[in-house]
């Protein structure tokens, strides 16, 4: 009788399949390639949203250094007082008529000329400071007049400084 051969047997895993250790690998492969994403996305709405809120605050400057340009020099009636005269409301900008009206004010939320708080501005604050200048040098404060007024405009957002803007204006 002739021996029987003994039947071929199949190993206990198939080839050409994953192993744990693969599928272990792949996933943390993944899962680093996940997170590094995540953080790129962050970064990059993190930068977006500074540059809107400096994109805003500049705008919250620049309309209300306008506001303060096209006010004259001096009080059209002569008062030689430096700063906001009797008979004007520092609440509300309407009766300012001069550049120096505005040193000093401040509001917190950001409000239109009549004192209407802006809509939906409420972390925003703006300030103005108004010095009266050397014309020659517009970087040293005098303390008298010196025809040539500095305004500054700062606005903050959430009690950071977001944008600041800076203008003479002078008597001529």
């Amino acid at each position: 009788m002739m021996p029987t051969q003994a039947k071929y047997k199949r190993p206990a895993y198939r080839i050409g399949a994953f192993t744990l250790v693969e599928s272990v690998i792949s996933m943390v492969i993944v899962g680093v390639m996940l997170v590094a994403a995540l953080n790129t996305v962050g970064a990059s709405r993190l930068n977006q949203y500074k540059t809107w809120t400096r994109a805003q605050g500049r705008l919250l400057a620049e309309s209300l250094l306008a506001e303060i340009f096209t006010q004259p020099y001096s009080d059209p009636n002569g008062a030689p007082l430096f700063g906001v005269e009797v008979g004007e409301d520092a609440d509300t900008r309407d009766a300012f008529d001069d550049v120096d009206d505005y040193h000093t004010w401040t509001s917190s939320p950001p409000t239109e000329k009549t004192g209407t708080e802006m809509a939906s501005w409420g972390r925003w604050r703006r300030s103005v400071t108004v010095e009266w200048v050397d014309p020659a040098n517009p970087t040293l404060v005098q303390g008298t007049e010196s025809m040539a007024k500095r305004v500054t405009v700062k606005v903050h957002c959430g009690g950071m400084p977001v944008a600041t803007l800076v203008a003479i204006k002078t008597d001529h």
